[in-house]
């Protein structure tokens, strides 16, 4: 199950392919986290890693990707507990949104790529839709403590 989300321009993207839970159960702490490959774009530069995000990490950005469907002016955010990949998403009031991103290939290590592309309200949608299949294939379990 994959995430896209591209330029305009067609020369930045970040997809996120989301392989399965990571360890299961249902535990809140241990049974929330998603294995995930996520492949970036940024110009001419590519690159991929593997990283582990949590079922929340998913749910807050679909949540801000559906207020921003209403509010063009609103911003949408993917921030992860390990720090690896963040997303925030700006909108213009006009329908545009700049996202500023950040990669990190490694928890902790700090070989970081950080870029900024534009992308036009139409991707929102399909975006909401695609997390929500996320979220049900994968709901969140348990309940912290």
């Amino acid at each position: 199950m994959q995430i896209n989300l591209r330029a305009d321009d067609g020369r930045s993207e970040v997809s996120i392919d989301v392989r399965g839970r990571e360890l299961g159960g249902d535990d809140y702490w241990d049974g929330n986290w998603l294995d995930c490959r996520v492949s970036i774009r940024a110009g001419d530069l590519r690159g991929m890693f593997d990283a582990t995000f949590r079922v929340e990490e998913f749910i807050r950005m679909r949540d801000g990707v559906r207020v921003c469907m209403t509010a063009l002016d609103g911003t949408f955010v993917f921030e992860t507990m390990e720090e690896q990949l963040s997303i925030i998403a700006k909108g213009d009031g006009v329908g545009r949104f700049t996202a500023e991103c950040m990669a990190d290939d490694a928890s902790g290590v700090r070989d970081e790529l950080t870029f900024e592309f534009s992308f036009d309200q139409t991707q929102l949608e399909p975006l909401a839709t695609d997390l929500d299949k996320l979220i049900k294939t994968y709901p969140l379990v348990g309940k912290p403590r």
